[in-house]
Parts: structure tokens; sequence; C-alpha cells
């Protein structure tokens, strides 16, 4: 014979309210269905420590993650290196505005320079005199010149405007001028 099931709302103020009552299960049948559920109620059990465990092995690596390696908070280890990244900012700004002063500068800056020795005279050895070019970027400078001789030494100083020369120059002045300009980025001063 069926057994009766009844479906309860809940206890309200002592008295429990019936929503349903029907007969459609058999009373031989509802040992199966409890041993069932508990199996079912067993297996969440254990799903539900699995989580556990899970859940507290994330706890710890998250606590481990936001507390540094003096007991900090990550939070404030985050906020000092910012602080000292715009530290840096501002003096990698100031070192910017003194690299473009310095590249300003350097522009008439007479760095580019060649020496060229040679014998002047027939009569005299050693390679004594010499030509030695020296000018900027924008070919600004001068080439001084030294002839030694037995008896005498000449200079000659020709001064150099964006390259060009005011007197004739020498094919040693030039070479000089050559020399000075052969490492690469260095402007050629023409003739």
């Amino acid at each position: 014979m069926p057994s009766r099931v009844i479906l309860y709302i809940g206890n309200f103020m002592g008295s429990v309210q019936v929503l349903a009552a029907t007969n459609f299960l058999p009373a031989s049948s509802l040992p199966g269905i409890v041993v069932g559920l508990a199996i079912f109620v067993l297996i969440l059990l254990v799903f539900v420590i699995i989580q556990g465990g899970q859940v507290r092995k994330m706890k710890k690596a998250w606590g481990d993650l936001l507390t540094g390696t003096n007991g900090e908070s990550l939070e404030r280890l985050l906020q000092d290196h910012l602080r000292h990244n715009a530290q840096w900012d501002g003096v990698v700004g100031g070192i910017e505005d003194r690299v473009e002063s310095l590249e300003r500068q350097m522009v008439q800056s007479k760095r580019f320079i060649g020496l060229v020795r040679y014998d002047a005279f027939n009569d005299v050895g050693g390679s004594q005199s010499f030509s030695l070019a020296v000018y900027d970027d924008e070919g600004n400078g001068a080439v001084v010149t030294s002839q030694v001789g037995r008896s005498d030494c000449r200079v000659f100083g020709k001064m150099l405007h964006g390259g060009k020369a005011d007197v004739n120059l020498t094919v040693e002045e030039q070479k000089a001028i050559d020399l000075a300009a052969q490492p690469k980025g260095r402007p050629r001063i023409s003739p």
C-alpha cells in the first residue's frame, strides 16, 4: 500500500502548515530513498571538505603574497615603490634638461680634430712640421700650420667659417680637415 507523503511549509507560531499530501510512494521504497539520500549527502560532505582545504591553501598563498619579506604589507611596498618612482622621475627629468642643454652647447664645441705631420722642406727631416684642423658641428674653427726649417719656424692660422676657409688651403691642411672628418657621424668640411 502506498505511503502518504506530506510536504510541509514550515513551523509558524507553533503550528505546522501542510502544503500538500499525496499517496504516490510505496512504503517498501522509502528505505532505499533514505539510503540514497544519505550517500548523496556523504558525497557532498566530501566535496565540501576538499573545497575547504583548497580555500585554506588559497588564503595562505594570498596571505604570503600580501605580506612582504619583512612582514610588511604588499600595499605599503607598492606605495613605497610608487613614491621612489616619482622621485626618480624628477631626477630623470632634471638629467634630460641638462643633456638637452649640453647638446645645444656641443654644437659649438671644437671637437673635431685632425693632425698631419710632414717635412715642409727637403733639408729638414723628422716630420717636425704639422697642420692641425679643429672645428665644430657647423664647420667653424681653424687650421693651424707650423713649418719648421733649419733656421726658422713659421706658424700660419686660417679661420674656418661654415666649412670654408677664408684663404686657400695647402694639401696638408686639407688632409688635416679630412682626418678630422673621418669617424662616422662627423660633418665633412669642404675646401
